[in-house]
C-alpha cells in the first residue's frame, strides 16, 4: 500500500515489475568463472553469493510441476480505479495493471534477490556492472503474436524516463543510455557514479511495453483500453470503480520456462471492489467472492461463525509471516510548523495506547512495531554498535535536532505505560508539549501563538476507526482539539497529493534488501512530490546521506549496519504513531483451492502457485456456497 491509495490489501500477480521498484540487490554469479578482465555471463543474477537454482534447472522447488490449469480466482480490494494504464500520473490503475506485462527477468519466491531469466536467455557484464547485456529469447512474443525485440525494451525505458510516474523517471534517471545491439540484444549503460547493484535488477525486471502498439497512442494519458501486455494473464473485461477481470493466454509464449512451470495454473483472475470492509465481509460471507486475506482480529477470531464455515466450505488459514512487513502507521505531515518540534510528535506517538487496544480490540494477537523493518536482521537493535556508530558519525552534524543521544542510546521505541495507565501517558505527554512551549488553559492545549493545537487524522479504512477513534479522545483529554477524517479514494488521492492532512493513516512497503527506493520514501528530493511514498516529507540532509550509503553498500554487512543506522534515525525523528503486526498471515478460502506440499518463504503463492479443484467447485456452486 502506497500513499497514493487507500490501505487496501496488494493483488498477488506477478511481482517482478514492484518487488524491483521496491527492492535493492547486490549481484553475484552462478554462471561461469570469469577473471577480473573477463565479463560475466550467466543464466541468472543472485544476492550476495551463488544462484540457487543451476543452469538448466527445471522448475522453481516449491511449485507443483503437475499442477491442472482451469478454474477461477476470485478476491477483492477496497477503493474504486479508472486507469489500466499504471505507469502514468494521471487517474487510479487497476489492481494487478502491472502484471500483464513480462520482463527480461524474474524472481522466485523462496530467495531474496536471484532473478533468472524470462525474456532473458542470459545477463552478461564487466565485474564493475557499469554496462550490462540480455541476450533475448526470440521466440517471446506480445499477446497479439507480435515479437518482443530489443526497440521494444529500447522504447520502454525513454518512455519511463521521459513520460512515466515521477517516481519511475528518478529510478531510471541514472540509466546513461540504452541500445539495441540486435534484435534481440539490448545494453545499457549506467551513469557514472551510479549504483548498479539498484540499477541492474531494476531494468531486468521492468515490464516491456510494445513499441509499435504506443505508435499512435499517448504513453502519458491514462485509459481504459487495455495495453498490449506479455505475461500468462491479460485483461478481459474491466468495469471502472466495480471489477477487472485478467484471463489466462492459452497461447503464452513463455507458458513451458522453467521460471513458468507449475504456475499461472487458473483460468481467470477477478478483482471485486468494495466501498468498505463490511460490506466485502458479507459479500465473502454469501460467496460473491473466494479468497480473502483478514487484517482485523476481532472479525479474524469471532466473525467467521457462519453457514458456510460451519459447514467446512470455508477455510481459515494461518501462515507463519518471514518477510519485512508495511511500515504500519499514522505519519505525520512534517511540512506542517506544527509538527516541527520532534517533542510535538513523541508526546502525540505517546498518548496512543496500544496495550488497551491489543487487549480490548485485538484480542492480545498483535506485537508493537518500533523499526521500520520489522522481522529483520536490518532492525536497530540497543545501543549502536561500533560500526553502525561510526556511520552515524559520519553523518552526526547533518542530523535534526532534538532526537538525543544518537551515538549511545538505545533504538527509541513507543511508550508503552505501565498497566496501560492513562494518567502516566497523559503526564508524560503534557511534560514534552510544556517542553515545547504549550500550555494547558482551561483544558485546552495552547501554543505560542495563543491557538489550541489541532490534530486531524485522515484515514480510507473504516476499520481503522475503531482505534483512532479513541486515540483522539485520548489526545482530547489532554486539550488538543483532535478530529478524525475519513475519506474516499478520490478524496485520499487528491489530499495525499497535495498534502492536505495533518496525519495519515498509511502502509509504506518496506524492502528486504533497501536501496534506491527509500529516496522515494525519505529522501529530500521527493519530500514535495505528490503522489509518491513521501508521506511525512522528510528533508534531512543526515538521512540522505544515509540513503547514498545504503545504495551504495557492497556487502551485505555492509548494507545491514548502515539500514540499521537509517532506522535507529527514522524512529528517534518520530515521523509516525508506529502500528502492530502479527506473526502468521490470515486467509480465508472457499474450499476449491489448492496448494502445493511447502509453501514458499517468502510468499503465500496466491494464486501464481495454487490451483482449482474444478470438481469441488462445481459442488461449492450447485449448492449456492458460492454464487
Amino acid at each position: 500500500m502506497t500513499a497514493l491509495a487507500p490501505p487496501a490489501r496488494l493483488h498477488p500477480l506477478r511481482r517482478h515489475a514492484a518487488a524491483l521498484l521496491a527492492g535493492s540487490l547486490l549481484l553475484a554469479t552462478a554462471g561461469q568463472a570469469a577473471s577480473e578482465e573477463e565479463v560475466i555471463t550467466s543464466h541468472g543474477i543472485a544476492i550476495f553469493g551463488e544462484l540457487t537454482y543451476p543452469e538448466g534447472f527445471e522448475h522453481f522447488a516449491y511449485v507443483n510441476p503437475d499442477a491442472p490449469k482451469g478454474g477461477i480466482h476470485h478476491t477483492w480490494t477496497l477503493g474504486s480505479y479508472d486507469s489500466l494504464t499504471p505507469f502514468t500520473e494521471k487517474g487510479d490503475a487497476a489492481e494487478g495493471a502491472w502484471g500483464v506485462f513480462d520482463s527480461l527477468m524474474v524472481s522466485p519466491d523462496d530467495t531474496l534477490g536471484e532473478y533468472y531469466g524470462l525474456v532473458a536467455e542470459s545477463v552478461t557484464y564487466p565485474p564493475d556492472k557499469h554496462w550490462v547485456s540480455f541476450k533475448m529469447r526470440p521466440e517471446a512474443r506480445f499477446s497479439d503474436g507480435s515479437p518482443i525485440t530489443a526497440e521494444d525494451v529500447v522504447f520502454t525505458l525513454d518512455a519511463m524516463q521521459n513520460k512515466g510516474q515521477f517516481r519511475y523517471r528518478a529510478y531510471f534517471g541514472e540509466i546513461e543510455k540504452v541500445e539495441a545491439l540486435g534484435p534481440h540484444e539490448v545494453k545499457f549503460t549506467f551513469a557514472e557514479g551510479a549504483s548498479p547493484r539498484d540499477l541492474v535488477p531494476l531494468v531486468a525486471g521492468m515490464g516491456i511495453f510494445s513499441k509499435a502498439y504506443f505508435e499512435d497512442r499517448d504513453f502519458s494519458k491514462s485509459s481504459m483500453d487495455p495495453p498490449l501486455g506479455s505475461s500468462a494473464y491479460q485483461v478481459e473485461s474491466a468495469d471502472a470503480g466495480r471489477s477487472v477481470v485478467y484471463a489466462r493466454d492459452e497461447d503464452y509464449w513463455a507458458k513451458d520456462l522453467p521460471v513458468n512451470v507449475g504456475q499461472n495454473n487458473v483460468d481467470r483472475i477477478r478483482i471485486d471492489y468494495y466501498t468498505d470492509q463490511g460490506s466485502a465481509f458479507e459479500a465473502f460471507k454469501a460467496g460473491a467472492y473466494t479468497f480473502r486475506g483478514e487484517v482485523n482480529a476481532e472479525r479474524w477470531l469471532n466473525g467467521y461463525d457462519f453457514p458456510a464455515r460451519r459447514r467446512g466450505d470455508v477455510v481459515l488459514q494461518e501462515i507463519p509471516a518471514h518477510t519485512v512487513p508495511n511500515a504500519g502507521g499514522l505519519y505525520f505531515n512534517l511540512r506542517r510548523d506544527k509538527f516541527q518540534d520532534i517533542r510535538v510528535r513523541e508526546a502525540i506517538e505517546t498518548m496512543f495506547n496500544f496495550e488497551f487496544f491489543n487487549s480490548r480490540l485485538f484480542h492480545g494477537v498483535e506485537e508493537r512495531v518500533a523499526s521500520f523493518w520489522e522481522r529483520s536482521d536490518m532492525a536497530a537493535e540497543g545501543p549502536p554498535s561500533a560500526e553502525e556508530r561510526a556511520v552515524l558519525e559520519a553523518v552526526l552534524g547533518d542530523l535534526p535536532e532534538g532526537i538525543g543521544d544518537i551515538l549511545n542510546a538505545p533504538a527509541a521505541t513507543p511508550y508503552a505505560g505501565e498497566g496501560s495507565s492513562q494518567r502516566q501517558r497523559q503526564r508524560r505527554a503534557i511534560q514534552l508539549f510544556n517542553e515545547a512551549g504549550y500550555t494547558l488553559e482551561n483544558g485546552r492545549l495552547v501554543g505560542p501563538d495563543g491557538q489550541q493545537f489541532t490534530f486531524e487524522m485522515m484515514y480510507a479504512s473504516p476499520d481503522a476507526e475503531q482505534y483512532l477513534s479513541p486515540f483522539a479522545k485520548e489526545l482530547q483529554g489532554i486539550g488538543i482539539d483532535a478530529r478524525l477524517r475519513f475519506v474516499d479514494s478520490a478524496q485520499w488521492r487528491e489530499r495525499a497529493e497535495t498534502f492536505d492532512f495533518d496525519a495519515m493513516h498509511v502502509f509504506i512497503p518496506m524492502s528486504e534488501l533497501p536501496g534506491i527506493e527509500l529516496r522515494d520514501a525519505f529522501g529530500s528530493e521527493y519530500a514535495n512530490v505528490g503522489g509518491g511514498l513521501a508521506v511525512s516529507g522528510v528533508s534531512n540532509a543526515g538521512v540522505d546521506k544515509l540513503i547514498d550509503m545504503i545504495v551504495r553498500a557492497e556487502t551485505l554487512e555492509e548494507l545491514r549496519v548502515r539500514v540499521s543506522a537509517l532506522d535507529r534515525v527514522l524512529r528517534a525523528m518520530r515521523i509516525r504513531v508506529p502500528y502492530w503486526v502479527r506473526p502468521d498471515s490470515w486467509i480465508a478460502y472457499y474450499d476449491y483451492y489448492r496448494e502445493p506440499e511447502t509453501l514458499p518463504e517468502y510468499s503465500i503463492g496466491m494464486p501464481g502457485i495454487w490451483w482449482a479443484d474444478q470438481a469441488r467447485y462445481g459442488e461449492l456452486r450447485a449448492s449456492g456456497a458460492i454464487r
